[in-house]
């Protein structure tokens, strides 16, 4: 028992880091990242705010993977977790990528005049004004996906996979029981899926 507690304290971490990245995602997409003046024909110049969403329209499907990604980490067993981990260090790459980039208003201008569809006399005034939440939090939910990724990669064969204890005995003859040793306790055998009221286990 002592020994599965490193491994059961890593997957909890692993879920809070998916859980947490899901939410940074998300908010990133909703907040604006830059303000930008234009000059438009007939209106002057109008200020437009920039979402997230608008900067990387992936945020949303990648804060919805982190979010499944906390089922596949507990069902899955060792050789999946593995590939989980590696497809979500590939996954934080884009966000984080993203917010670093953000950091010069050269690109999120770029950005801003595509992802728009200004009219063709619509003018960029000057550059874009960057409003740092948004970056902030894509580049602390990428990070959080490539910790979570590294420590599936790394730890995910030692991992207790929580699917197999509470599956359905379907495959068993009826009347038959994988028991374990009769100085095992009422708890020890409800954690490991049986039914210590059953008959035919010893009292």
């Amino acid at each position: 028992m002592a020994e599965r507690a490193p491994a059961r304290r890593a997957l909890a971490a692993t879920i809070v880091l998916l859980i947490v990245a899901a939410a940074m995602l998300s908010a990133a997409a909703a907040l604006g990242w830059a303000q930008l003046d234009l000059q438009v024909p007939l209106r002057g110049v109008v200020q437009v705010r920039l979402k997230g969403s608008a900067v990387l329209p992936a945020l949303v499907p990648l804060a919805l993977f982190a979010l499944a990604a906390v089922a596949a980490a507990l069902a899955t067993p060792g050789r999946v977790r593995w590939l989980l981990g590696v497809v979500l260090l590939a996954a934080a790459v884009p966000p984080g990528v993203a917010g670093l980039r953000a950091a010069g208003g050269h690109w999120l201008t770029g950005v801003a005049s595509s992802a728009l569809e200004l009219s063709a006399r619509s003018v960029p005034v000057g550059m874009a004004t960057v409003l740092w939440a948004g970056p902030a939090l894509a580049v602390g939910g990428a990070g959080m996906l490539a910790a979570a990724g590294l420590t599936l990669g790394l730890r995910g064969h030692r991992m207790p996979r929580l699917a197999r204890r509470y599956q359905a005995p379907t495959g068993r003859p009826r009347g038959t029981h994988p028991q374990l040793p009769p100085e095992k306790g009422f708890w020890e055998r409800m954690d490991a899926g049986e039914d210590p009221t059953a008959s035919g286990y010893p009292r």
